[in-house]
């Protein structure tokens, strides 16, 4: 009992015949054939349940399951909200407001999008390396770097996690976003903001999927790695996502944050709690027992996890 699997999604959409044929994501039909899967082996619930049971204890149904889409993509609302709708299934939602509201890009993605329109990874590692070397960087630091970044994961190669490694952490925000936005303009050529629109939900599909009874909830403003950040710019992200919630009609008191990268530490928390938020999303891997598990370090499998 109170034992909830909650599976996280990014891209979901056809992909193979796409403009972006190697972005890394769920194929459309994929994801039609993993919602059978999900229905025959757990009971999909709605992000209240969780809420209900994180303010009173009431009891989760049997093998209980939630579905979580991060980032605020199109995809969310070209292919994934008619396909719920059509099976009655009530999904979470987790967009960084920044795109809706600005019509920015959020840094990850620009790194997706390099890695996925990039011919050749040794031309882009040296291009990066270059540029690094051009603000400040020796080579004796990108040789450490390559020792730190340059592992695989179980989804990256090394060549793929170092550049992530590198384009996320190594330089001061503005110098590094001069960097990611030099490599993305060579490798994807498209005005940010024409970008930014087809890439991701506007602030009127983030209403309609409220309206349309899905939950809505915080992930940010502008995608922030929460553990890297002073407390007093965690406030500013966590009252600028309330805001952007409270906009679109999302409840901005007993609320979820889906923390970006997954990342936090003591301070996100306690702010958190200041905040009237009743749980939080990770990425660390597993089911989660909630009579046992922190509400606010819910652990979370990734759909490739999954038939």
């Amino acid at each position: 009992m109170n034992n909830l699997t909650i599976v996280m999604y990014h891209h979901v959409r056809e992909i193979k015949n796409s403009k972006y044929p190697k972005i890394k994501g769920l194929e459309f039909i994929s994801f039609k054939r993993q919602l059978d899967y999900l229905e025959n082996n757990y009971k999909i619930i709605e992000a209240q349940k969780l809420l209900d049971f994180a303010s009173g204890g009431k009891d989760l149904p049997k093998n209980s399951c939630l579905l979580t889409f991060d980032d605020g993509y199109k995809d969310h609302i070209e292919y994934v909200l008619p396909e719920l709708l059509k099976r009655k299934i009530k999904g979470s939602f987790f967009p960084s407001a920044s795109p809706a509201v600005e019509q920015n890009i959020l840094d990850s993605d620009y790194i997706h999008f390099i890695l996925a329109c990039c011919p050749n990874y040794k031309e882009l590692i040296s291009l990066l390396n270059q540029l690094c070397l051009d603000n400040g960087i020796t080579n004796q630091e990108l040789k450490n770097n390559w020792i730190k970044y340059g592992i695989a994961t179980r989804f990256d190669t090394k060549e793929v996690r170092y550049v992530k490694g590198m384009l996320q952490h190594l330089l001061p925000r503005e110098r590094r976003n001069k960097i990611i936005k030099k490599i993305f303009k060579k490798y994807i050529g498209i005005k940010t903001e024409k970008f930014s629109k087809e890439l991701y939900m506007s602030f009127g599909d983030t209403k309609k999927l409220v309206h349309n009874g899905m939950y809505v909830g915080g992930h940010g403003y502008n995608h922030l790695w929460m553990d890297k950040e002073d407390r007093k710019s965690q406030e500013t992200e966590i009252e600028l996502t309330l805001e952007f919630l409270k906009n679109v009609g999302a409840p901005i008191k007993k609320w979820i944050m889906c923390y970006p990268f997954g990342a936090y530490n003591s301070e996100t928390l306690s702010l958190l709690k200041e905040k009237n938020c009743s749980a939080g999303l990770t990425i660390k891997i597993g089911a989660n027992n909630l009579a046992k598990d922190n509400l606010f370090k819910l652990k979370r499998f990734d759909t490739n996890d999954f038939p």
